[in-house]
């Protein structure tokens, strides 16, 4: 099977010749700008040179999809705030950071207008890169991914993380008038990524369950991720919440309703199998942020003991992939990353 055929079969009720390996890949960017030696901003305003980057997670790792874009602030900057850069390729260097937000008291959000991924920004850069990469590996799916909305919001409102979970008390208006505009801003970007040549919208939480209860998970978070995934219908859904996801599994399953749902390594794979394993495909795999993870600090055969660990839970009735648990970052070890493919083409055939 080709990558996509292998991707669709595992969407679609069917068995791929081996389990899906499919990764959201973004600050490992960095490993990829340091071989060819480029800055983040270099490459993300450059749409030759993001395609350079990014097309080494197939011909350098052999994943068995593209993730784009790599970086976080990309929408927030869209909408009107300003993102920074620091640094040369090597040691220290981060991707773009948010140095001054478009809103800076409620009352800013009247003049906030969604983003047209044909102008603004570094959408069009990606839109381009995309058309690239699809006219060159046509059977390799692209995951074009969108921050969750209350993530996007954080990028705009200069309250950021702190103001948010304040503005949840203090005035919940203002919190979904804001959502509102960057969630229609989302959905903009992902029906253009799609017109582009992407095969799936993948999205994330990062901070959000941290500070919410699951009420308040399901009034400012799961509407938004909704409105986009019936925009963006039939082409897939694949939803990622960082960190402990088990308070609002249910929420994201039966509320959203995506056709994946991605988690953090906290999450125990073995009760979201047993669980929801037969509602939706379930993405999971080695640890990438606790201490001491293999991934990070391992050699690749403690991955592939890893990898085999969860081939045993999840392949038994399909609707699994292999992943990381959680962005595949720049401490990752490339010879790790390898390992997880050798040990899914060894270990994780459906014959």
């Amino acid at each position: 099977m080709t990558p996509l055929e292998r991707v669709v079969a595992s969407l679609t009720g069917g068995k791929p010749d081996r389990v899906p390996v499919i990764l959201y890949y973004q600050s490992m960017l960095q490993r990829d700008l340091q071989y060819l030696d480029y800055t983040w901003e270099e490459a993300l305003w450059h749409p030759r040179k993001l395609f350079q980057a990014v097309e080494r997670q197939y011909t350098e790792y052999e994943f068995d999809n593209f993730f784009l874009p790599c970086d976080f602030r990309l929408e927030g900057e869209a909408l009107g705030s300003k993102v920074g850069y620091t640094l040369k390729t090597g040691n220290g260097m981060r991707m773009g950071f948010i140095k001054d937000w478009v809103v800076k008291e409620p009352k800013d959000v009247l003049k906030l207008k969604p983003a047209d991924p044909e102008k603004d920004g570094r959408m069009p850069v990606v839109l381009e890169t995309i058309r690239r990469l699809r006219r060159k590996y046509p059977d390799v799916g692209i995951a074009a991914f969108v921050e969750g909305p209350p993530d996007t919001a954080t990028d705009v409102y200069a309250g950021h993380y702190k103001g948010f979970f304040v503005e949840i008390m203090r005035n919940p208006k203002f919190l979904h008038d804001l959502l509102e505009v960057v969630t229609e801003s989302a959905i903009n970007y992902a029906k253009a990524m799609i017109g582009a040549g992407a095969a799936a919208i993948a999205t994330v939480e990062s901070m959000i369950d941290e500070a919410v209860s699951p009420d308040q998970y399901e009034e400012f978070v799961i509407p938004y991720h909704r409105k986009i995934r019936d925009a963006i219908a039939p082409v897939p859904y694949v939803y990622h919440q960082c960190e402990d996801a088990t308070p609002f599994f249910d929420l994201i399953v039966n509320k959203v309703e995506p056709a994946v749902v991605a988690f953090h390594e906290q999450v125990d794979f073995k009760w979201a199998k047993e669980k929801y394993g037969d509602k939706v495909v379930l993405a999971a795999g080695p640890a990438v942020s606790k201490a001491g993870n293999n991934l990070v600090h391992g050699t690749p055969e403690d991955v592939i003991k890893e990898v085999r660990e969860y081939l045993e839970i999840g392949m038994p009735g399909g609707n699994f992939w292999l992943t990381a648990g959680c962005e595949v970052h720049h401490d990752v070890k490339p010879e790790n990353l390898k390992a997880m493919i050798k040990a899914a083409r060894l270990y994780g055939t459906y014959n």
